[in-house]
């Protein structure tokens, strides 16, 4: 049987920015005790998942 490679579509750059944005905002806010401990790390997984995709997307693929 045949392997078809998959294709990753490339996500917009606003989706890169705001899971940066979002990961340092909400490490700041954490940190300085705006928000509290258990909601600031929730986000801050949340916003590096968004930032790893994106930077999964942009990657190009290899044939093996």
């Amino acid at each position: 049987m045949k392997k078809i490679p998959k294709k990753v579509d490339p996500l917009p750059g606003t989706f890169m920015l705001t899971g940066m944005f979002g990961f340092v905002i909400t490490a700041i806010y954490t940190y300085s005790g705006k928000i509290p401990l258990d909601y600031g790390v929730a986000f801050c997984i949340v916003f590096l998942i968004m930032l790893l995709a994106s930077l999964k997307s942009i990657m190009p693929s290899q044939k093996i």
